[in-house]
């Protein structure tokens, strides 16, 4: 059985910013907290109370100072890691290079898939891991079973940062 290696062609493998950023669970999470903080957050500010359908939830003065206080811890948290995920993902499509990796392992939770690979990079080896949200129809692609020839996009001077390309492509 002969092994087909993909092409290296850099424009057969079109990669986004909002397409790695919205499958990446962390900044999925994250952005769905601090979302959610905000919309709690500037009525009880603003208002004083949270208007909910025809009603309203009126807060007490240290009520307020504590949910504006939940407000900021989850924007200090959350901000600084959507942050760095995007200045990951940047780096990575920006300076990236292109390079032949084979899958060694598959796992699936109830929310993430992980898929296990390895390659090499200047004649080292390197075993890396890529986790994203879960979808089915990524989940079923036959490029990603244990044994499957893949690329990988590889950061040129930080090779753990790295990005296995059937993982993230449409």
């Amino acid at each position: 059985m002969s092994v087909v290696k993909p092409s290296l062609n850099t424009d057969e493998y079109p990669l986004s910013l909002p397409r790695l950023l919205s499958l990446d669970l962390p900044v999925v999470v994250g952005s769905l907290l601090l979302a959610g903080a905000w919309l709690v957050g500037l009525p009880t500010l603003l208002l004083g109370y949270l208007p909910i359908g025809f009603g309203r939830i009126v807060f007490s003065g240290p009520e307020v100072i504590t949910i504006l206080a939940v407000v900021l811890l989850i924007t200090l948290l959350a901000g600084p890691l959507i942050a760095l995920r995007v200045i990951h993902f940047r780096s990575i499509l920006a300076q990236g290079v292109l390079l032949h990796g084979q899958v060694i392992r598959r796992f699936v939770t109830f929310a993430e898939y992980r898929v296990d690979y390895v390659f090499q990079h200047h004649y080292q080896p390197f075993q890396q891991r890529n986790a994203i949200r879960r979808q089915r129809h990524i989940e079923a692609r036959r490029g990603l079973e244990p044994g499957s020839v893949v690329v990988v996009l590889v950061h040129p001077y930080l090779p753990e940062r790295s990005l296995l390309v059937e993982l993230y492509r449409p």
